[in-house]
């Protein structure tokens, strides 16, 4: 019995990480100034999940249970730590973000090896300097507290949502911020957690799909026809998020004890993210 049920953690392993990965995700996705599109990239598994939703006439059994897993990781991530994470940002902010800043650092080697595919090139620099500064500037742009008066305007939201989702080193977060949304945002996953679906929702999840499903075939298209390229924008994205963070980090107030316990979340965030990325892979032969 415990050899069969040996055998059976085996096979189905992949699964469980990929439920861890999406955790994590799902996690990131709650931290203002992290992109979970990047954690995503440095799982290993952004790609493969942009790719099926370019196409979702067209998804097999094997897709199914990738989202199905990833995003159920997702949804407890951010179902079950969200309080927590607001209490880590509340009290080791310092120590928080030098953790995620880890797992970021962790999945460069892989992206970069993408970019080195190809002979080097100056459409290369120009891609990079393009997409870091766009995304600096998006990030540290200042709030220009836009309000809604129409339920209409929902569907720019679930649009922007799915943007700053699917696109790699955008926070949501701070984009939200900045146009004076978040409330509104907050205001819509509220009545979805409540179960208080009214017009509202429906617009968002119309606006939502369709950027999804426009940017995943943009994205898709990109990796197909230019990928050296495309992850060497991802490579730029990845370090203007990595730069923001470690910016902010260091601008507030730490303790001694504080550095010290955030040298070693970040330490340990560069391995964990090598280490789940190299049992992935195996598990995947």
């Amino acid at each position: 019995m415990t050899y069969y049920f040996i055998l059976i953690i085996y096979y189905n392993m992949k699964y469980l990480i990929l439920l861890f990965k999406g955790f994590i995700i799902g996690i990131a996705k709650i931290i203002p100034g992290v992109s979970g599109a990047i954690i995503a990239m440095s799982f290993g598994v952004y790609e493969r999940l942009v790719s099926i939703m370019s196409k979702p006439t067209k998804i097999r059994a094997n897709d199914v249970k990738f989202i199905l897993f990833l995003g159920l990781g997702a949804a407890l991530g951010i179902g079950l730590l969200s309080n927590g994470v607001k209490w880590c940002l509340n009290e080791w902010y310092f120590s928080t973000i030098l953790l995620f800043s880890g797992l970021i650092v962790g999945g460069l080697s892989d992206v970069l090896s993408e970019v080195k595919n190809e002979r080097f090139n100056y459409s290369k620099v120009l891609v990079f300097i393009i997409c870091f500064s766009l995304v600096y500037y998006l990030i540290n742009i200042k709030g220009t507290n836009i309000l809604l008066s129409n339920n209409f305007l929902y569907f720019f939201i679930g649009f922007i949502e799915s943007l700053t989702t699917v696109i790699p080193g955008i926070s949501g977060t701070a984009i939200f911020m900045a146009l004076g949304w978040y409330e509104n945002l907050l205001d819509v996953y509220y009545k979805m957690t409540s179960f208080n679906i009214d017009i509202t929702i429906y617009l968002f999840f119309i606006g939502f799909i369709i950027s999804t499903i426009m940017v995943s075939k943009l994205i898709t298209f990109l990796f197909k026809k230019y990928k050296s390229l495309a992850y060497t924008g991802v490579f730029a994205f990845m370090m203007s998020s990595l730069l923001i963070m470690v910016e902010k980090a260091f601008s507030n107030s730490f303790s001694i004890i504080e550095l010290i316990i955030g040298i070693i979340l970040f330490f340990i965030g560069v391995l964990g993210t090598k280490k789940i990325n190299g049992l992935f892979s195996k598990f995947q032969k």
